[in-house]
């Protein structure tokens, strides 16, 4: 995928995409739950033993992201 992106954007690196996104669900109002869901953001042991996010809900907040 590095490979590809490189072809593409030859000036950005695959974090530059994980951050623009990032970037654009705060714009976009995405709860700060779904969002670290999202991209993948651990939340700690007990927020995660505690936490579980439903799919209707995540799908809530992406849905948000119209940009």
């Amino acid at each position: 995928m590095r490979d590809k992106l490189k072809t593409i954007l030859p000036g950005h690196i695959l974090y530059d995409l994980r951050t623009t996104f990032y970037t654009r669900c705060e714009e976009c109002g995405v709860a700060p739950a779904a969002r670290d869901e999202f991209v993948g953001h651990s939340q700690g042991v007990l927020h995660d033993a505690y936490t579980d996010l439903s799919d209707e809900f995540l799908l809530k907040e992406g849905n948000k992201l119209v940009w």
